[in-house]
């Protein structure tokens, strides 16, 4: 019985993405791209949150006194992963090198929704506010 429940409930979690991603148009998927690059406020429902510069292959995000610089691949208009190349976070050192895949979810005026799962599995959600431009030439 509780492996039904369990299967019941993977099956709500994927169909509940699959709704979002039907908001994902041509239109939708074209939208994505200004958030290629730029500076965002990034609030995680973890209860992480940062301000990050993301340029066309790397983005550098910042919290307290810590920062991540993380490179950038995107897999698809609106899919990324990035993965940990340095920080002076004592907490993520262990995790250079680790990668998080990312979809964009829901596409606001100048935010989005994610879905990030890590490597160890882990799905989190975040929300990504553009506040401002970039020299996307650096």
């Amino acid at each position: 019985m509780k492996y039904l429940t369990l299967i019941a409930i993977s099956l709500l979690f994927v169909f509940s993405i699959h709704s979002s991603n039907l908001n994902l148009t041509k239109e939708g998927t074209n939208r994505c791209s200004r958030f290629h690059t730029g500076v965002f406020d990034n609030v995680c429902k973890s209860g992480h949150s940062s301000k990050f510069k993301r340029y066309p292959t790397y983005q550098l995000q910042e919290y307290m006194s810590m920062f991540l610089k993380e490179k950038i691949v995107w897999t698809g208009p609106c899919s990324y992963q990035v993965t940990l190349l340095e920080t002076n976070d004592p907490e993520m050192i262990d995790y250079i090198g680790n990668s998080i895949k990312v979809k964009i979810m829901k596409i606001e005026k100048s935010s989005y929704q994610t879905l990030e799962e890590g490597s160890s599995g882990n799905i989190s959600t975040c929300t990504e506010t553009k506040i401002g431009e970039i020299n996307s030439k650096l």
